[in-house]
């Protein structure tokens, strides 16, 4: 069985980690954030060293220029769309996109791409030929301070691999609410095979990137990047770009969670494969505190989270969400799980965080979600954890059935077949006046990741 993350946190896992894995039959995660993977390294190297994570260029004082624009183009070794300083300003103050290449000596020595929509910065080295080997991303906290989100270098090869392909180094740095670290964790390519992970101590890193600094104004990046020299800005058009060669990272979004919970909708798979969504009643569940807990049954007293998000202590419905192949029976496996909180039209669907959830800690397609060992969700109110016998909870374990559901003192478990292990996300849908209406667990299957309502 799977254990907790080390520091009790429940797991963050990306749609895609989230699939994989359970296609794989793999659902250790550690440290909350990354896969575990078997290493074939012998011996206990230095996640830091620069084997695995190339070392940032020496800060210089020499001059430098600065072109601000859309972006980086390591082809043609030259800056994209570029705009005057002005409407990097008004991009910046608004929240936009925008780009600032440093160049020393008529060379770009570092790329830094910002959206504050996003809370997001970061900043690339560039080699001689072009091509970006070490990043650090940074988000912007409520405190106007950036700190690392994460450090990613890619390792110098003929077949250029970092300009298209995975970083072959990650650190990811993990934090507590009020943005104080909490683990360091490595994930990396061994340049003889295997891959090595492990978490380490910030004070251990040799050579850290700059943390917890002020959040630079348009003209600050160059500092930021260890370039302090005089800087002399390249003029460029006063519009902004029509496109951006780089998106900033979002978490996991929501995709067709109306239509997923529709009885009788359909959905058409890449194959070409119908999908048609069946709907049944699982009764109601009781919550005397308001917080629902979605969790491996399993795992219940392994102090699961609750979600953040609180109703009125009551009694809600809860409705099992299932799919049949081309109309066939024997092809029916679950898909969402939801319950309705009021009979009032969602005009929106977000994450529903779990409680201690820190919102900046997630990454591109990144959810928060408690851990799932059993391939079977429960939904029940976090109070009543310790309700259940375990041995109850065994036998209620559903099999074949979309369901089972059992009743203790003053509150309710509703226990629901998945099709993996791993973790998944639980999106809360918004009435009009921005209060909860239905909570709705999506079980990620991979045909509907892709697949389109028909």
């Amino acid at each position: 069985m799977n254990s907790p993350a080390p520091d009790g946190s429940p797991w963050r896992v990306s749609r895609r980690t989230a699939v994989m894995a359970g296609a794989l039959g793999v659902a250790l995660l550690t440290g909350g954030l990354l896969t575990q993977r078997r290493s074939r390294d012998p011996g206990n190297r230095d996640p830091f060293s620069d084997e695995h994570l190339p070392a940032a260029p020496d800060p210089t004082d020499e001059p430098v220029e600065v072109v601000h624009c859309a972006g980086w183009d390591a082809a043609s070794r030259s800056p994209v769309s570029p705009m005057s300083e002005a409407v990097a300003r008004k991009q910046d103050a608004a929240g936009g996109q925008y780009a600032v290449v440093v160049l020393a000596g008529g060379v770009a020595r570092a790329v830094v791409e910002v959206c504050w929509a996003a809370h997001h910065a970061e900043v690339w080295f560039v080699d001689d030929r072009g091509r970006r080997y070490r990043g650090t991303a940074y988000r912007r906290w409520p405190d106007e301070r950036l700190r690392v989100f994460e450090v990613r270098g890619w390792r110098s090869g003929p077949d250029a691999r970092e300009l298209a392909g995975e970083p072959t180094s990650r650190v990811r740095v993990r934090r507590h609410a009020d943005g104080t670290i909490r683990t360091v964790s490595t994930d990396t390519e061994l340049s003889g095979g295997g891959k090595l992970q492990t978490s380490r101590d910030w004070a251990d890193w040799p050579d850290p990137p700059s943390e917890n600094v002020p959040v630079p104004a348009v003209d600050g990046w160059p500092v930021l990047a260890g370039l302090t020299g005089p800087v002399t800005v390249r003029p460029g058009p006063d519009e902004v770009p029509a496109a951006f060669p780089w998106k900033p990272p979002h978490p996991l979004r929501p995709r067709h969670i109306t239509e997923l919970t529709t009885d009788g909708a359909r959905f058409r798979t890449d194959d070409g494969r119908v999908l048609t969504v069946k709907q049944t009643s699982a009764g109601t569940i009781r919550l005397p505190s308001g917080k629902l807990l979605v969790a491996d049954p399993g795992w219940l007293h392994v102090a699961a989270a609750p979600l953040a998000v609180p109703v009125a202590p009551g009694q809600y419905a809860v409705d099992v969400f299932q799919v049949a192949e081309n109309g066939k029976p024997e092809t029916t496996w679950t898909v969402a799980c939801r319950m309705t909180v009021t009979d009032a039209p969602v005009a929106s669907w977000e994450l529903a965080p779990l409680e201690g959830d820190v919102a900046l800690e997630l990454g591109e397609g990144e959810f928060s979600g408690n851990p799932v060992d059993t391939a079977t969700l429960a939904l029940l109110d976090h109070t009543g954890s310790a309700a259940f016998p375990s041995g109850d909870v065994d036998t209620a374990m559903p099999g074949d059935a979309p369901f089972r559901r059992l009743s203790a003192g003053q509150t309710d478990v509703v226990v629901v077949p998945g099709w993996s292990d791993g973790s998944f996300p639980v999106w809360v849908g918004r009435a009009a006046d921005g209060s909860p209406s239905r909570f709705v667990v999506d079980f990620l299957v991979p045909d509907l990741c892709t697949a389109e309502p028909a």
